[in-house]
């Protein structure tokens, strides 16, 4: 279908914090552009409460789509924004560098909406390889990279 390269990312670690308690998750993560648009899979591997295990792993759905992302360069504002729109927090995911909001409201469903926190260097990695997928000739498909 012409997406990739795919960049692969295994034994990711995330603290998270749902209902007020803080886990770690671990997941393998696949990231591929087409036209400018990332696709994300996701695979949690432990069993801990997180954004996405009530959506993967309690559920009994074989294939889903999870959530829609959006780059907040003003994590509160974009908070703020969000909550005023009816939106209400169901989970949070850290990195030392980044913040990742998962929102959800009624009339979503179970479809969530990602606030990623983002800066400069964040955008330049997307760019990179939106771009690099933008000129990408199908030799090495497949980019994996072990934390």
């Amino acid at each position: 279908m012409g997406v990739g390269p795919w960049w692969g990312y295994r034994n990711v670690p995330l603290e998270t914090e749902v209902d007020g308690k803080v886990y770690e998750v671990r997941m393998d993560v696949g990231l591929a552009f087409q036209n400018g648009v990332q696709i994300e899979l996701i695979q949690q591997t432990n069993d801990v409460p997180s954004p996405y295990s009530d959506f993967f792993l309690n559920s009994d759905e074989q294939q889903m789509f999870h959530q829609i992302a959006f780059f907040a360069p003003d994590m509160e504002q974009a908070l703020e924004k969000a909550r005023k729109a009816g939106l209400v927090e169901v989970g949070l995911c850290k990195t030392p560098l980044q913040r990742f909001y998962y929102l959800n409201a009624p009339w979503l469903g179970s479809t969530v909406i990602e606030l990623m926190e983002v800066n400069d260097s964040f955008i330049s990695g997307y760019e990179y390889c939106a771009k690099e997928a933008e000129n990408w000739d199908g030799s090495n498909p497949y980019r994996l990279i072990s934390l």
